[in-house]
């Protein structure tokens, strides 16, 4: 699957939504321990910054959370007719 920042324009191709926040929480500034831990760091500061509220109980509702809230995109990574 292809995983699109909206508003970052960056994109990562991952198998899974927790390869996905592992990819975020490497590229962010501050260091974490694991993802359960970015996770909650990161719904803070979006609640905190811009008043969107994210579920940060497990990877799935996480990336749930932040497609209906516009933040990320999410497509099927394969290219012309499946094959690539």
């Amino acid at each position: 699957m292809k995983y699109t920042l909206v508003k970052r324009n960056k994109s990562f191709r991952a198998d899974s939504p927790s390869q996905f926040i592992g990819w975020m929480r490497k590229m962010d500034l501050q260091s974490w321990k694991d993802n359960q831990e970015f996770m909650e760091g990161y719904a803070y500061r979006k609640m905190t910054f811009e008043n969107i509220r994210l579920r940060y109980d497990n990877e799935n509702n996480f990336v749930e959370d932040l497609i209906k809230n516009n933040l990320l995109k999410v497509e099927d990574s394969k290219g012309f007719l499946g094959v690539f």
